[in-house]
């Protein structure tokens, strides 16, 4: 029986989880908290200004999205995963869910212990990481382009932060786009892997 097949279903050696995170890549997974740790203990050490630590602030969700792409984009074997026992939306929410759990206990404790800023600064920050590991989600896996899901990342990033925070200041407005940046990678992400048939055209094509 397949390995993959197996992986998750009564198999103590190798749980499922341990699987996906091999899978993702663990240094890949481990880039927002390493990010996070080394931003925290300079802004800390150098004692910044507030205006320095929620701009490091605003840094943290591009690693997480850089990071989304790149553990997303690592399935090299589609055809394979698309024919296995385990439902590959369920594969990909897997995933996601390893990515953001990263990203959160990378942001989390930045602010809480290592560069201090507003709950408003914290809550516009989760809203990029959300935007941003939804944009890198629908890349990766609907053309199956790390490369191409890490550039459109960086670029609604630079947006975001050039464009988007100069037009208006107000938070709310930039966590509306935001959100909706989300529902619409979210809604198209999951039209895409429900239906293996594009999925097998994409990879072949």
């Amino acid at each position: 029986m397949n390995r993959i097949a197996v992986v998750g279903y009564g198999n103590a050696v190798n749980p499922i989880w341990l699987y996906e995170i091999r899978r993702c890549g663990c240094g890949v997974l481990a880039l927002p908290l390493v990010g996070a740790a080394a931003l925290g203990l300079a802004l800390t050490s150098l004692d910044a200004a507030p205006v320095i630590r929620s701009g490091a602030l605003a840094i943290l969700p591009l690693l997480i999205g850089l990071s989304a792409a790149a553990a997303l984009g690592r399935e090299q074997l589609l055809e394979l995963q698309l024919t296995v026992r385990t439902p590959y939306p369920l594969t990909v929410a897997r995933r996601v869910a390893l990515v953001l759990g990263s990203g959160v206990c990378a942001v989390l404790p930045f602010e809480l212990f290592g560069a201090p800023t507003s709950g408003a600064s914290l809550a516009g920050a989760l809203a990029s990481v959300l935007a941003l590991i939804s944009v890198a989600t629908y890349i990766s896996v609907g053309f199956g382009s790390a490369a191409g899901a890490s550039a459109l990342v960086t670029t609604v990033w630079l947006a975001k932060v050039l464009v988007l925070e100069q037009l208006s200041r107000a938070l709310p407005i930039q966590m509306m786009l935001l959100l909706a940046l989300v529902a619409v990678c979210g809604s198209l992400t999951a039209l895409r892997v429900a239906d293996s048939e594009p999925q097998l055209q994409g990879v072949s094509s």
